[in-house]
């Protein structure tokens, strides 16, 4: 492996992490930064013609309007539409209903209901809305984004219908289910120990929930049923149902053995 080829190839996602997280700057100004690096490395590194570097740019802008701001746009006004209608409170009255452990709160709205989102829209819906959600329910903001950061980690390989894995797949002449089926495997161990760190951190917010008992049983000792959102659909289904079909028996298992 060309290990400069490798460093230079970081540099752009470098950049971005650096603009944004030590310098404040717009995710606008970065990605733009980002962008200007990538085509100085692709002609001045890697040899490649302008023209290249052009359609291949067009390309990327053409992705990212469809489908992903499709995607996003769609289930933002999908959110926005609950919020006007006063659904959105029903949904946190029902979940609230269903129990008052704050643990169990954040593995039904950030793991499941998040994994629902992330199967049907991703591209960061997934952590913005339950995590506004969980605020709602009386969560601190910076816990109830962390608990939704850590549950949507581990699922974005089938994130928006598996776009990730599809594009993936096709980019490099890959099987999508064979694909599919090996982040599954890769996976698996990653899908049974985040919902433990969801509920230590969920725990931790308030002072007489701060360990997991009462609520491993209720989730770990039943992961065998479908209680994770990468249950083994992709091996049958393929990586388009592999998130967002799974994490309906998730909420209906966890309700179940709430009550």
């Amino acid at each position: 492996m060309d290990v400069a080829a490798f460093l230079l190839a970081l540099v752009p996602i470098i950049w971005l992490v650096v603009m944004l997280l030590c310098f404040k700057w717009p995710a606008w100004k970065a990605a733009i930064g980002s962008f200007v690096l990538s085509c100085v490395l692709a002609f001045a590194w890697w040899h490649l013609p302008a023209a290249q570097i052009a359609t291949a740019s067009l390309e990327g802008f053409l992705m990212a309007l469809w489908p992903i701001v499709l995607v996003i746009i769609a289930a933002v006004f999908t959110y926005n539409l609950c919020v006007r209608t006063g659904a959105m409170d029903v949904i946190g009255s029902m979940i609230t209903s269903i129990s008052s452990d704050r643990r169990l709160l954040a593995l039904l709205v950030a793991w499941c209901f998040g994994g629902f989102m992330e199967g049907m829209a991703g591209f960061g819906t997934a952590v913005a809305i339950p995590a506004g959600m969980l605020a709602g329910l009386g969560f601190e903001a910076v816990p109830a984004v962390l608990i939704c950061l850590l549950a949507n980690g581990v699922p974005t390989p089938y994130g928006s219908i598996g776009i990730p894995t599809v594009s993936v797949a096709d980019l490099v002449g890959l099987d999508s289910l064979h694909l599919a089926t090996v982040q599954l495997v890769q996976l698996a161990p990653f899908f049974v120990m985040m919902p433990l760190f969801i509920v230590l951190v969920a725990g931790r917010v308030a002072e007489d929930q701060g360990n997991v008992a009462g609520v491993a049983e209720r989730y770990v000792a039943r992961r065998a049923s479908p209680c994770s959102p990468a249950c083994p659909l992709p091996v049958r289904l393929w990586s388009l149902l592999g998130l967002w079909v799974p994490s309906l028996p998730s909420s209906s298992v966890l309700s179940f053995r709430s009550g």
